[in-house]
């Protein structure tokens, strides 16, 4: 530039490369700076604001001059020149009041606009001034001129560029970044400075043309150039070391006061605070995890958590810590939950545990906050406990209780349980408003009930109203609700709560009393009293009963209606003591009515108390008994005219059983003693009939008596244990024969159920079995009878069906009356006494059973019997007793009929015993007296001295000589169990009934002299091998076969006939078998069964049963399982003969033929003849006819007999006789 004037400078002077150092340096000072007034805004410490704000401004304003005098040295002219040092050194200080401001701006949080543009403003003139002031320090500022509008531009630059980097800087700071705004804001303030520099170097006008020297580059000024960039940088690196190290002090103290804070929280936390590492150890445990878990800081830091932890959390814990670690992943971070906690001690403890994560280098930290919620658990507790309480209450109390909101449709906020027994909906239903309760108010009853219910609300007062509901099920319940409003504080009217009682049972019992007072008032007499006896109300059966009218009673006294006797009596004061004291009194008095008419009533004398308790009146309920009375003398004299006919017909049936049973003794006595000796066949026959017709005659007055007796109620039952197996078969193979004479099959169909023993009297149960199963053989003509047996819940059922004429629907009822039958045809066809099955019921009924009946005209009937039996004990089975071999007794025998003492002497003597015979019971003491007996048979009913009179005085001498007692059986014609209690009491050890059974007769005389004489007399002597045989009563009943054969001898003789013949008999079976001839091998078996029957082989007469069942049926398995088993059964028959000891007495002599009569021969024939046509044997006279009679006319009669082929054996009989006859 030459000449004057104002020309612009010469750019071309300018260095780049210094005016690029200059621009940085001036970017890099106000980065520096704006980070200062950052960290200076962010320190808590005034001291360190004041540093941090100090050296920022020292390093921005160091820039901004070093920036200038850079710029200045990147123009030649003024790099070729000097500077005054103080004015340079002055310069600095508008850089650094500029940088001040600039940094006090900076650190406010917010700045508005105008003080953001006067802060740009002040800035841009204070770093004019610096630019100005060091361009000042030139020695060319002589000749050194400015464009006014260049410095305006110079600092309008400034202040605009400034502006802009506060602006930026303040709305970036707000903007959630951290360094943009910083470097942003410092190179837009940098460029505010340089753009002031330079455009101000651009206003520089010269005065004087500058020397060639001053714009040339001489590179002189290069090392003040780095000098003064080192000086920058060295203060800024100054700058930054010392605010680091104050930041670093700073966030020291930070983390010490914010370590002391988190320390003094944690210790005084109410919570337990677990720190831990991520490697599961404790690093922190601060004392409330020590007040609540029990262990100190020091015994549980270091160690693993899951020491804290019950099982199993406590074992899966690692391995959970591992997998957290390993993914990332955990459901518990950040969320609470409540856990268990294990105490020192070993307790549990109910926590809630909230767990973070804290992630720090290398593994992360967890804290565990605990709090401890046993408190509230056990307020939960009590809350739990309360309001179960609470619900216990209401659902306990005596109705529905409510809360409900206000208006006729408002809807009920709480409803009790109880509300779905009072109406039928749930209170769900209630509640969701699925019903609503005004829809079940009874619609005669919502108006009156609102009305009541509104009004009392209005004036702030509880109600209590009854009406009705509808029942879910369509009836109508009475209920009473009791309710207040509930108001709040401001008195206005929040909700109604209450309780709704169920009225209806009470209302139904008002009703029920009501009406059973109006029933009292129509049907009784009544009058009321007060306490004084004054009368103060009547009905109107009272005025019609006792002919007077209220208004004549009222008032008056009770002794009114009172007879004149009983008022003076004292138990007349007595009887109103009583009453006035509260006690009730009833009975039958006498009293008069108008006119003195005398009445006999019921009456009942009732105090009423009133509500403490006190009698506050009487009331006298009345009955008329005079119709009563009558009627009760004429039931009294009909009573006694009763028991006289009762005790008439007792002493009748007394009377008429020692009457007939007297002759009947002698009858069948001397008819059994008759038949016991050699007779004319057709002797023989007519003694037999009559000897059955006696028997039959005895039946008919044996029923009649226990007739008689079952209606008295003098049957005593025996309670002991029996077997009902053998009770049946024994029966069945009683009536048996007479099945076979029909040629009915009789079963018995046992159930395994049943038990071996059970409890109650056998021998009715006997009695009835047999009444019925006899019946049903009686009335079958074909088919047979099936007896079943089973056992359910301790009752005993049999029931008897047979396939006979049945019974038609309408007679079934008349068949346990006495003496009737169906219809008068049955009893002509087939006889009877209609006895049996009146007998049978009432037995039943007396054992607590029944019998019912099913019937089928023409096809059959069903009798079962029902018995409650309970399950009894084993019971040895004794066998019946034999009388053969009595010891030869001295028998004192009495009795006022000579045919019963002649009958009872050769009964007695034929047995070897010494007989003494006494006419009545005085002569029968002064025998015993002067003689000694071994026992005493005594006839009860005697002139003079009778026998129950006669014992007493014998057992009188007997204790006066100290003598022994001597036995004494009671002889009696009656049955009456009054007679048997009366010969115990007299003294007498046995009872006999007439007419005498010599098998009886002798069991008692044994039972009374404790003789045990069971199977003496059959086997005189026995071995040991024939007891254990004999022991052996499932194969051979021996004691059956005994009382059939009579003797030992007999049945064995038989029993070996029939094992004889047997094994081919066997054979013969299996062949017809073989051949499938069912109906040969059905009567083969049917003869087989007969002939066991009758030799008492149980085990073969079943198995020959069952074949012959499986026979008629074709049963091809059950009839080969039968011939299977039947060779091993027959095998052991024989092991069991062969125990038996052969050496037997010897037999008597054998008489020839010719030393026995023919009559004889031809009796014993005879016997033999009777007993095959009763399907019988008569042992001793086949016996007879072997020994006597000649074998070829005996042998084919033998052959028959020992086959068991009884139709053969009775045709051999007859021909036999006819032979014998022509002979």
């Amino acid at each position: 530039m030459h000449g004057e004037g104002f020309s612009p400078p010469l750019w071309t002077w300018m260095d780049p490369l210094l005016v690029a150092v200059s621009v940085a340096i001036a970017v890099l000072s106000s980065m520096m700076a704006l980070q200062m007034a950052v960290m200076a805004r962010r320190s808590q410490h005034r001291w360190a604001r004041t540093t941090a704000l100090s050296t920022g401004a020292l390093a921005m304003g160091g820039g901004i001059w070093s920036m200038h005098f850079v710029g200045m040295l990147a123009y030649l002219p003024c790099a070729q020149n000097d500077f005054d040092p103080w004015i340079t050194l002055l310069s600095t200080l508008p850089a650094l009041l500029a940088s001040w401001l600039a940094l006090r701006v900076m650190m406010r949080e917010a700045i508005s606009v105008r003080r953001l543009w006067l802060s740009a403003v002040l800035m841009g003139v204070a770093i004019g001034s610096m630019h100005f002031i060091g361009m000042a320090a030139s020695s060319l500022r002589d000749i050194m001129r400015y464009a006014p509008l260049g410095v305006f531009l110079a600092v309008a630059v400034s202040v605009l560029l400034a502006a802009a980097a506060l602006a930026v800087r303040f709305r970036l700071a707000y903007s959630g970044r951290r360094l943009w705004p910083t470097l942003l804001g410092g190179s837009i303030m940098g460029c505010a400075i340089a753009g002031m520099h330079y455009t101000a170097m651009g206003a520089i006008r010269y005065t004087d043309p500058l020397p060639a020297q001053a714009t040339a580059d001489s590179g002189t000024h290069l090392g003040l150039v780095a000098g003064l960039s080192g000086f920058v940088l060295l203060l800024s690196l100054l700058v930054i070391a010392l605010n680091v190290g104050l930041r670093y002090r700073q966030f020291f103290h930070d983390i010490k006061r914010s370590e002391s804070r988190l320390r003094a929280v944690v210790d005084t936390a109410v919570d337990a605070i677990i720190m831990i590492e991520g490697n599961g150890l404790i690093s922190s445990f601060n004392g409330a995890a020590e007040r609540l878990l029990g262990w100190t800081a020091q015994e549980v830091i270091g160690k693993n958590v899951s020491m804290l932890m019950p099982q199993p959390m406590q074992r899966e814990h690692d391995n959970y810590l591992r997998r957290h670690i390993d993914t990332g992943h955990s459901s518990i971070i950040g969320v609470g939950r409540e856990v268990t906690a294990l105490h020192k001690d070993g307790s549990l403890v109910d926590v809630r545990l909230a767990l973070g994560r804290v992630p720090l280098p290398g593994m992360p930290l967890f804290v565990g906050f605990l709090t401890d919620i046993r408190s509230r658990k056990q307020m939960e507790e009590a809350v739990r406990r309360s309001e179960k309480q609470h619900r216990t209450l209401i659902s306990n109390l005596p109705g529905v209780t409510f809360r409900r909101q206000l208006g006729e449709a408002g809807s009920p906020l709480f409803l009790g349980g109880a509300v779905e027994s009072l109406s039928g909906w749930p209170a769900e239903d209630f509640l969701d408003q699925r019903i609503r309760f005004t829809d079940i108010v009874h619609p005669d009853d919502a108006q009156a009930f609102w009305h009541q219910v509104n009004d009392a609300l209005a004036r702030s007062e509880p109600y209590t109203v009854e009406y009705r509901i509808l029942h879910r099920d369509g009836g109508v319940r009475w209920v009473t609700e009791s309710a207040r409003g509930i108001y709040g504080a401001d008195g206005v009217l929040q909700y109604v709560d209450g309780v709704l009682m169920d009225n209806t049972a009470l209302k139904t019992r008002n009703a029920e009393f009501e009406g059973t007072m109006n029933a009292i008032n129509s049907a009784l007499a009544v009058v009321e009293y007060d306490l004084a006896g004054r009368i103060t109300a009547v009905n109107d059966n009272f005025c019609q009963l006792f002919g007077y009218s209220a208004e004549e009673v009222v008032g008056k006294f009770h002794r009114l209606l009172c007879p004149p006797e009983h008022v003076a009596d004292a138990s007349y004061m007595q009887l109103w003591g009583q009453l006035r004291s509260g006690k009730p009194d009833a009975g039958e008095y006498q009293h008069v009515g108008q006119g003195g008419r005398l009445l006999w009533v019921q009456s009942s004398y009732n105090p009423i108390l009133d509500a403490g308790g006190q009698p506050s009146k009487i009331v006298q309920l009345i009955t008329d008994l005079t119709g009563r009375r009558k009627m009760e003398q004429e039931l009294l004299l009909a009573k006694e005219h009763a028991e006289a006919a009762a005790a008439a017909r007792s002493t009748f049936l007394a009377n008429m059983s020692h009457e007939i049973r007297t002759p009947m003794n002698a009858i069948i006595g001397f008819t059994e003693a008759l038949l016991d000796t050699p007779l004319q066949p057709q002797q023989s026959r007519y003694l037999s009939t009559v000897h059955y017709s006696a028997r039959s005659m005895l039946r008919l007055l044996n029923d009649i008596l226990d007739t008689a007796k079952l209606d008295k109620g003098a049957v005593l039952l025996e309670q002991a244990s029996f077997s009902p197996r053998e009770l049946c078969e024994q029966i069945l193979a009683s009536l048996r024969i007479n099945a076979d004479r029909k040629k009915l099959f009789l079963r018995l169909d046992f159930d395994r159920e049943v038990p071996h023993y059970l409890v109650g009297d056998a021998l009715r149960v006997q009695q009835i079995l047999v009444n019925l199963v006899g019946n049903a053989i009686k009335f079958t003509e074909s088919g047979g009878v099936t007896v079943l047996v089973d056992y359910l819940d301790g009752r005993l059922c049999m029931a008897v069906q047979d396939t006979g004429i049945g019974i038609a629907p309408e007679q079934i009822r008349r068949i346990f009356d006495p003496f009737a039958q169906a219809d008068a045809s049955t009893t002509r066809q087939y006889g009877g006494t209609g006895l049996g099955t009146t007998i049978s019921r009432q037995l039943a009924e007396l054992m607590g059973g029944r019998i019912e009946v099913e019937s089928t005209l023409g096809q059959g009937s069903s009798f079962r019997v029902i018995l409650p039996l309970p399950p009894g004990q084993h019971v040895d089975v004794q066998s019946a007793r034999s009388y053969g071999e009595l010891p030869s007794l001295r028998v004192l025998a009495a009795d006022d009929v000579p045919e019963n003492l002649e009958l009872l002497d050769i009964h007695l003597r034929k047995s070897h015993h010494r007989v003494t015979l006494a006419g009545d019971g005085r002569e029968a003491v002064a025998l015993f007296q002067q003689n000694a007996y071994d026992l005493v048979l005594m006839d009860l009913q005697m002139p003079g001295m009778d026998g129950l009179e006669a014992a007493r005085a014998i057992r009188a001498w007997e204790v006066a000589q100290q003598r022994t007692p001597v036995p004494i059986v009671a002889l009696s014609a009656s049955v009456l169990e009054e007679d048997r209690r009366a010969a115990a009491a007299a003294g007498m050890d046995g009872f006999a009934a007439k007419p005498l059974e010599l098998p009886k007769l002798y069991a008692e005389m044994t039972r009374v002299l404790k003789l045990d004489a069971q199977l003496k007399a059959a086997v005189p002597a026995t071995s040991s091998q024939q007891r254990e045989a004999m022991a052996n009563t499932h194969v051979i009943d021996w004691p059956a076969g005994l009382q059939r054969w009579g003797s030992m001898d007999s049945l064995l003789r038989a029993l070996r006939r029939f094992a004889k013949d047997q094994p081919g008999q066997a054979l013969r079976l299996q062949s017809l078998r073989d051949a499938e001839d069912w109906v040969e091998l059905a009567a083969a078996a049917h003869r087989m069964r007969g002939a066991a029957g009758n030799l008492a082989l149980n085990t073969l007469y079943t198995m020959a049963a069952t074949l012959e069942g499986a026979a008629r049926s074709r049963d091809v398995a059950l009839a080969d399982r039968q011939l299977r088993d039947l060779p091993p059964a027959l095998a052991h028959l024989d092991g069991l003969l062969a125990q038996q000891d052969t050496a037997a007495a010897p037999a008597a002599p054998v008489q020839a033929a010719a030393d026995v009569p023919a009559a004889q021969l031809q009796y014993w024939l005879d016997e033999t003849i009777a007993a095959l046509q009763g399907g019988e044997l008569a042992s001793d006279a086949l016996d007879a006819l072997q020994q006597h009679a000649s074998s070829l006319d005996i042998q084919p009669l033998q052959e028959a007999v020992d086959a068991f082929d009884f139709d053969r054996a009775l045709e051999c009989a007859h021909a036999l006789k006819k032979q014998w006859t022509l002979a």
